[in-house]
């Protein structure tokens, strides 16, 4: 167990009863910007129950999340960083959790899971919860030590798909009883609203008889864009009417536009950089496109599902948990631009199995993506640690 410098229950509602008030829940990620994580943690405090929570949110670096948060009388703090291993950090959330009696608290991702985890026992947080939402093949060895190190001072870790809950159970050190696997949720409000499709085309200035697919990413190594581009390449000939949105920005955005080009489809790729309308994207796509190398659960795969639209997709992280292939979409291994552009070819060949796959995908992500079965079985696991009490590690 992780050493406790004050009484574990000393700052909240004592475990094992609920008490009669709502449950005080903060959760804190480092940067509260554009993201899956992001707007998993917008759903939940949106619509967890109120008469059963009081939530909060907390990060280090602000983003436009946390003024959308802000704006639906959700409080958010911000505890600044000096730099990236600063460790005065932890005092400072401590004393947030103190002066905000925080009964629960829930960490996502790897900087705030550290910090939050070792300021959660020095402050005496009655339960605290840790998120792990990628199957990170690059993770470096301290970082495994410190995860297991830290797994002693946290009651329930959630993984946010099968895939990641199998690879936290691999690195050992964790009892198959400390992860708790709850998938994203979608709001498929997002994808019902009155939209012209057509004016996301327009902006592009493409053909009004073209095809379009789409990713909605961060332009970062991890998602590969690199092979979607030469996929593309390898059956531009035989895909003359199709064109290819890549939404969202980053660090390889500049090379990438410029791979294009030398590959000769330049003019069929279409850098859209930044977007906020992420939505009105997927919805203008006639199917979704992803190459990454690593994923926990990806968003934009089930976002463009609940959309309905068919999505060629990795094999990786729990992709194959959302897509069934040939029935909603396509796997593939990863770094393999020659099947990828032969998964994309058959589509484009066949316009009437992308309205086949897309209604075959909506339907299968209706039954098991909804925000509200995400937040339904989050608020459930935050009752059950306080009726039962914390659950020691193994």
């Amino acid at each position: 167990m992780f050493p406790m410098m004050n009484s574990p229950h000393s700052n909240g509602a004592e475990p094992g009863s609920v008490p009669n008030r709502p449950l005080r829940l903060l959760c804190m990620l480092d940067e509260l910007d554009i993201g899956g994580t992001e707007q998993q943690i917008l759903e939940l405090v949106r619509r967890i129950d109120r008469d059963r929570f009081e939530p909060m949110v907390c990060c280090y670096r602000h983003g436009r999340k946390a003024e959308e948060i802000a704006d639906m009388g959700v409080p958010v703090f911000q505890i600044e960083k000096t730099h990236k291993l600063d460790a005065g950090i932890i005092p400072r959330i401590a004393k947030l959790l103190r002066e905000e009696r925080i009964d629960i608290l829930q960490t996502y991702l790897w900087t705030a899971n550290t910090w939050g985890r070792v300021a959660a026992r020095m402050a005496g947080t009655p339960v605290v919860v840790a998120s792990e939402r990628n199957v990170d093949i690059w993770e470096q060895s301290y970082k495994r030590v410190i995860g297991r190190y830290l797994a002693g001072a946290t009651d329930k870790i959630i993984a946010n798909s099968e895939a990641v809950r199998e690879y936290l159970l691999g690195r050992g050190g964790l009892a198959p009883e400390k992860v708790v696997r709850i998938y994203n949720g979608v709001n498929f409000e997002r994808f019902e609203k009155p939209f012209d499709p057509l004016e996301r085309r327009r902006e592009l200035g493409m053909p009004g008889d073209a095809l379009l697919a789409g990713v909605v990413a961060r332009v970062e190594p991890a998602k590969d864009h690199d092979t979607l581009l030469h996929a593309m390449a390898c059956v531009r000939e035989q895909t003359s009417n199709l064109h290819l949105a890549v939404v969202g920005d980053g660090r390889q955005t500049e090379r990438l536009t410029a791979l294009a080009h030398e590959l000769g489809i330049g003019d069929r790729v279409h850098f859209t950089g930044f977007r906020t309308d992420a939505a009105e994207w997927i919805r203008t796509f006639d199917f979704s496109v992803l190459s990454s190398v690593k994923e926990g659960l990806s968003n934009t795969v089930i976002e463009s599902m609940a959309a309905g639209k068919p999505v060629i997709a990795t094999a990786v992280g729990g992709n194959p948990e959302v897509i069934v292939e040939g029935e909603t979409g396509f796997l593939l291994p990863t770094r393999e631009p020659e099947l990828f552009g032969a998964a994309i070819a058959s589509l484009v060949a066949e316009p009437t199995k992308i309205l086949e796959l897309g209604a075959a995908s909506k339907l299968r992500v209706e039954s098991l993506f909804s925000v509200e079965k995400m937040v339904d079985n989050t608020s459930g696991l935050y009752l059950d640690l306080f009726q039962n009490g914390r659950k020691k590690a193994a």
